[in-house]
């Protein structure tokens, strides 16, 4: 394993009350009406937030609209995942190239920028997002991006792994030909991504040292 590509939201930043608030902002904007945070949580993991969306609205220009938003807001709520830090300064160390791949439609600065605000930045050596992309492949799917990933590091995809929180970061994985990892952060039910072809599943971000040490050969840290 010589690259590990990372996604975002819910895997190394806790953004979920940051979702909420710009989803129901666009949601306003639509003639919506806001959920309720317990509502927006049970949609968010069954995956059925298009059914908030009134009638007549495209999904899709809904999604894009939300995601070209999401990267310049802030919440009181935005926090690293446990661990994250660690866990990122821990595969840095074992010399593994370390890139972070998000479905933001933004600069790839601005992510750099983010996370550097929260002190995430270092050892990692580059960023992609979706609005890098003309045309799109889909509202989230990042196997462009990781492609692009694999060609600027020079890696093979049999040495290369994409972690994400979701179904179709797993898809993106399978797509470009990477190992698939997902971690339950996001509040995806394990079935969901097991179905969506995960090579591995863990809690989260801090469980990802240890397995790519396993995957690698490599005796777990002590």
């Amino acid at each position: 394993m010589r690259l590990v590509i990372l996604d975002l939201d819910q895997t190394i930043l806790d953004t979920l009350p940051r979702f909420h608030s710009v989803f129901n902002e666009v949601l306003e904007e639509v003639g919506g009406r806001p959920l309720p945070w317990g509502d927006f949580l049970g949609l968010y993991s069954a995956d059925d937030l298009d059914s908030a969306i009134p009638g007549g609205v495209d999904p899709a220009f809904f999604w894009r609209e939300f995601a070209s938003r999401y990267s310049s807001r802030r919440h009181p709520g935005d926090a690293p995942i446990a661990g994250a830090r660690e866990a990122i300064a821990s595969l840095a160390s074992m010399g593994i190239s370390l890139a972070v791949a998000t479905g933001r439609r933004c600069d790839p600065e601005e992510v750099r920028g983010e996370l550097e605000e929260f002190g995430l930045a270092d050892g990692i050596s580059a960023f992609y997002s979706l609005g890098q992309l003309e045309p799109e492949s889909g509202i989230w799917d990042r196997d462009r991006l990781i492609s692009a990933a694999l060609a600027d590091f020079g890696v093979p995809p049999r040495e290369a792994a994409f972690v994400g929180d979701y179904w179709v970061d797993v898809r993106s994985a399978k797509r470009a030909g990477v190992t698939a990892i997902a971690v339950l952060t996001g509040l995806e039910p394990e079935e969901r991504l097991r179905a969506a072809g995960a090579d591995h599943i863990i809690g989260g971000i801090w469980e990802l040292p240890d397995l790519i040490r396993e995957l690698a050969g490599r005796p777990p840290r002590t």
